[in-house]
């Protein structure tokens, strides 16, 4: 017998570097860790903003919304703004965009930065955060049905019911574009002593009962496994912990040809 669970994982390196004007001590996401010569901040660490009347948590007992950075108008033409938020003025003449920090389930911390314009990676990391709450958790099928005892020496398969390929945003910056997708693979852990993960093509196998369970099993990237070894015998567990994985490829495109990973 042996019982399956979904797990997602997302294959995505998370942090950037960009050029933003508040000093280590402002009220922005977390705190600055490097600075230019110029005294301008060029590297943050990854906490999450608290503001004027929000304290930037989810306050509801439940996860955490992804939140990411929001290029907007620019706001510059009120100059309280650079009190208000603690923000260093600019050099005469640089040429920047503002950034009000947002995120997945709506809510409006009201936090503003401003940064020189950004690197296609810069944007491509800020597109990827809104990527991240699109992702779906794996919801598995298999057959034999899930909780349902397999037979020794006859494949088992299993598929994601709720595939659906590759993810694709955009965002801009000033002048940058930069489109990010996000493409998954699936891969099956049987769980059986000895049993080496199963690299799944696309969304995994459904069982077509007008093919015999042996030959679609041996077709080239086919979710399944035979299981040889019995459970519930002296010295096995009552099932093997099978388990399925989605992970997810982050790649970029600019509108200036620069291409890049995350």
């Amino acid at each position: 017998m042996k019982s399956l669970r979904a797990i997602a994982t997302l294959a995505v390196l998370l942090g950037t570097y960009l050029l933003v004007s508040n000093d280590a001590h402002a009220n922005g996401p977390g705190e600055c860790i490097r600075y230019s010569p110029l005294h301008y901040c060029i590297e943050w660490d990854d906490g999450n903003p608290g503001s004027p009347g929000n304290s930037g948590g989810n306050g509801g007992g439940g996860p955490a919304p992804t939140c990411y950075w929001v290029t907007i108008p620019d706001i510059d033409d009120d100059p309280a703004i650079f009190a208000d938020f603690d923000l260093q003025v600019p050099p005469p003449g640089a040429e920047i965009i503002w950034q009000s920090w947002e995120c997945s389930d709506g809510t409006v911390t009201f936090n503003f930065r401003w940064i020189f314009e950004p690197t296609p990676g810069d944007v491509a990391t800020e597109v990827r955060a809104r990527i991240e709450g699109q992702l779906p958790a794996p919801v598995v099928t298999a057959t034999p049905a899930l909780g349902t005892a397999s037979i020794i020496g006859v494949p088992t398969f299993v598929a994601v019911a709720n595939w659906n390929g590759a993810v694709t945003d955009s965002g801009c910056a000033g002048a940058t574009c930069v489109t990010v997708t996000a493409t998954p693979s699936l891969r099956f852990t049987p769980g059986e002593p000895g049993a080496t993960a199963v690299a799944c093509s696309g969304a995994g196998t459904t069982f077509n009962r007008s093919i015999p369970p042996k030959d679609q099993a041996a077709i080239a990237g086919a979710c399944a496994h035979v299981y040889r070894t019995r459970t519930g015998v002296h010295g096995r567990p009552a099932e093997w912990p099978g388990s399925v994985a989605v992970s997810w490829s982050i790649s970029w495109q600019a509108n200036n040809g620069q291409t890049g990973v995350l």
